[in-house]
């Protein structure tokens, strides 16, 4: 190994280019895109031009381009030009929309597992998510309460199981709260990012009355970060309570989704 050139264990790759240590794997195992050196005990290490590699799938994925495509694209094997004008990621949108229209949950949850492992997840929300909402909620689909359950549903069980998961890994505490009443399910797809930066992740849906003891809570436990996500106006009552709890609480707060906007007046941060 050149003693003179850096190198970088995997999660300090995942915290400089924001693709989790789960998505860098995937990409090796399964498409050959890295070929990170090994340690002596078989940790990866990254060089700099690993890095950069990164960062250029990184790139072809927000064009659209389906992971499968990626490697010729990178050894100059396919037209550059060509390919960004494919339809985006329709391979993998068209077998989830199949999976939906015969309501069958054992696939699509198979489909969702080995997709999310595959894209980070602002490249998954925009060509993986939205295309399949957009098809779901189109007028003439005579079962798009069905489906739009169906998916919602097994996208909230994945981002459970990843947080699960992720929940032994991190002791950096993060509450994700939403005052939306139902609960909208990219909820969940927020506490999945917030776990990929490293937090350990406490959902609280659906809230409604006095945020007291929270604001105990969440000292006593020494909690790191509060987010607060939602689609809706929260009520004056509820946001009274929400102003007093990030003025009195040691921890940032942040307003994600529309209330970050209907709300900019609300103190988000330290």
């Amino acid at each position: 190994m050149d003693c003179e050139e850096r190198y970088y264990a995997i999660k300090d790759v995942s915290d400089i280019t924001g693709v989790n240590s789960v998505t860098l794997r995937a990409w090796q195992r399964r498409y050959g895109l890295l070929n990170p050196k090994r340690t002596e005990k078989g940790h990866r290490l990254y060089s700099e031009q690993d890095i950069e590699k990164i960062r250029l799938i990184l790139s072809w994925l927000e064009k659209g381009v389906a992971i499968g495509k990626v490697r010729p694209l990178i050894e100059g094997a396919h037209d550059e030009e060509k390919e960004s004008e494919q339809p985006e990621n329709k391979k993998s949108v068209d077998s989830l929309l199949s999976a939906l229209i015969d309501c069958n949950g054992a696939k699509l949850d198979k489909l969702l597992i080995q997709i999310m492992k595959e894209y980070p997840l602002d490249v998954f929300i925009t060509h993986i998510v939205n295309p399949v909402e957009s098809e779901i909620k189109k007028a003439e689909n005579p079962l798009v309460s069905i489906q739009l359950s169906l998916w919602q549903s097994s996208i909230m069980q994945r981002c459970i199981a990843l947080i699960t998961q992720a929940k032994k890994r991190s002791s950096k505490l993060c509450y994700l709260l939403s005052f939306d009443h139902p609960d909208d399910y990219r909820m969940w797809l927020q506490a999945w990012l917030l776990t990929d930066l490293g937090y350990n992740v406490t959902v609280l849906g659906s809230l409604d009355g006095r945020l007291t003891s929270l604001g105990s809570a969440l000292e006593a436990l020494k909690v790191s970060k509060v987010v607060v996500i939602g689609e809706r106006r929260i009520s004056a009552s509820n946001l009274e309570q929400l102003t007093k709890l990030a003025a009195s609480a040691q921890c940032s707060f942040e307003l994600v989704g529309s209330i970050r906007t209907i709300h900019k007046d609300v103190l988000v941060g330290p």
